[in-house]
């Protein structure tokens, strides 16, 4: 069986492969953007040439009676994005339910295999009453063909008083043994109901991967976003924190110069309502880390399963460094996107679904002609008429030509009608991922330009802060004129965490625009 250890991370090389990275703390320096597009131009998918896609083996799904049995206590270390992306590989619910599609695909396959499958077939019937009495027993065998047709056999045992016109039931004392073949001669030759139905749900359970393969990327994503917004939350807090600990650590320098009469005590007043209202501010920000990390929990999850709720003790100490993006490899980044994004593989495998119905409908055009031989011979002790001893023969044709055949043509019209729609869907998919690209590289490197902007701005009003602090100090200015630096100092830090947030989030759509986060090393287990 084929299996992938997700315990390993896995970056991009400048040919399009995935490989494991060096280790699991350089993981996060190594995702930005510039770093990752250094690749080479990956040719389109050659719908003639399609392979089934890499089936992820990911560990089995947890049940609820092991989950109160889990032991772990989850992490003790700053939380990092690979965590959250192997919680989700792991144990995320909704990715069960899309690999639970695998199990749906395979047995509509199985179930289509059952049409070839060998039948037993037995029969007594019996005439007790009446002029003509008669008893007849039977026991036969029917296996269909996978190249279409089908072999047949039989026992029979007529014996008694039968009908002049119902001679053929009787047999001699030892019954009648049959062999025959029925195959196709034109119509249902190259491929029949039965065929097309099994390679329509062989085609279906490589359809299963892709589906797999683009949920994972929306989970990933939205995990990836999750675990920006819990970290942008907890920057915030910890500079509303700064904020009040300024007025807090004031406060009592305050009160020592308000004793010794230096200071007036409405000065003293004033600095305690800025406290006041810094602690609302604060609690504002501890509200929206506590919310998004109960949102984090529904992917960062303990090894049984079960969500994790990271406290702010948890978080890392900061974002990290952003890197100025390439747009000058954006095409090749749209021709890898294109070449890896499981929905064209999807539409690559639905195509071959719709020739395989293209291929029994123009199958149906064709004359039905089949041709069949039974062979068969009686034993034991003969009739009174003896005719039932010699060995026989049969050999003959059926025929039948649809002279109109109105529904092979309304069927080959409406499967070339759904191929132009699908070429189409396949087309517009296609530009679409193109733009997915291009947005996310266009707001990543307006999120780092905001970011340099962000930066500046924070180091010009904590230049003013520092100036407003020196005169308060010499007696030149009060305590509004320093508050509102203080604020503007703390607002500029929110801009840039917010800037770092949308480069972030950015950073985590163009992942899944191009299928980074799909890991493709398969390592052969027993």
């Amino acid at each position: 069986m084929t299996r992938i250890d997700f315990r390993d991370k896995y970056v991009i090389d400048r040919t399009g492969t995935v490989k494991k990275s060096a280790s699991k703390s350089s993981v996060a320096k190594s995702r930005p953007v510039a770093r990752e597009r250094e690749i080479e131009q990956v040719s389109g998918t050659d719908g003639d040439k399609l392979a089934p896609p890499e089936i992820l083996d990911l560990p089995s799904p947890t049940t609820d009676e092991e989950r109160p049995g889990s032991t772990s206590l989850g992490p003790t270390q700053p939380i990092v994005l690979d965590q959250v992306v192997d919680a989700i590989y792991q144990s995320y619910p909704l990715l069960r339910i899309a690999i639970a599609g695998r199990d749906v695909a395979m047995g509509d396959n199985v179930a289509a295999q059952g049409e070839f499958d060998f039948k037993l077939k037995a029969d007594t019937l019996n005439q007790a009453e009446g002029f003509y009495q008669n008893y007849r027993q039977g026991v036969g065998f029917d296996q269909p063909l996978y190249g279409g047709g089908s072999v047949f056999g039989a026992y029979r045992i007529g014996q008694g008083k039968f009908e002049p016109w119902y001679g053929n039931r009787e047999t001699n004392g030892g019954g009648e043994f049959q062999l025959g073949l029925s195959v196709p001669l034109w119509q249902n030759r190259e491929v029949d109901e039965r065929r097309a139905q099994l390679w329509r749900t062989a085609y279906g359970q490589s359809l299963v991967e892709p589906e797999i393969r683009g949920q994972l990327l929306g989970f990933v994503r939205d995990g990836s976003i999750a675990y920006w917004e819990w970290v942008a939350a907890g920057q915030n807090f910890r500079y509303a924190e700064q904020l009040l600990k300024l007025a807090q650590d004031r406060d009592q320098q305050l009160r020592s110069q308000v004793e010794e009469g230096d200071r007036a005590e409405s000065d003293l007043t004033d600095n305690q309502r800025l406290i006041v209202g810094r602690r609302i501010k604060r609690l504002a920000t501890l509200q929206k880390l506590q919310t998004t990390a109960v949102k984090l929990s529904l992917y960062l999850r303990m090894p049984g399963g079960i969500p994790f709720v990271p406290g702010p003790e948890l978080l890392p100490a900061s974002f990290p460094e952003p890197l100025p993006v390439e747009r000058s490899t954006l095409q090749q980044d749209i021709q890898f996107a294109q070449a890896r994004r499981p929905e064209l593989m999807a539409f690559d495998i639905n195509r071959r679904q719709l020739d395989v119905d293209l291929q029994q409908a123009n199958n149906l055009l064709q004359p039905s002609l089949d041709g069949q031989i039974l062979n068969s011979k009686d034993v034991g002790s003969p009739t009174l008429k003896g005719d039932k001893t010699p060995y026989q023969l049969e050999a003959g044709l059926l025929l039948s030509v649809p002279l109109q055949r109105r529904k092979a043509k309304g069927k080959i019209a409406a499967v070339e009608g759904k191929i132009a729609q699908l070429n189409a869907k396949r087309q517009f998919a296609s530009d679409k991922i193109a733009v997915e690209v291009q947005g996310a590289v266009i707001a990543l490197d307006m999120a780092y330009q905001a970011i340099n902007q962000a930066r500046e701005a924070i180091r010009l009003n904590e230049e003013m802060q520092r100036f407003e602090t020196i005169r308060l100090e010499k007696g030149d200015s009060d305590f509004l004129r320093l508050n509102l630096r203080e604020t503007a100092t703390f607002d500029a830090r929110v801009i840039e965490v917010e800037s770092l947030l949308r480069y972030f989030e950015a950073q985590s759509d163009y992942r899944a625009a191009v299928a980074a986060d799909l890991p493709d090393v398969i390592e052969m287990g027993p």
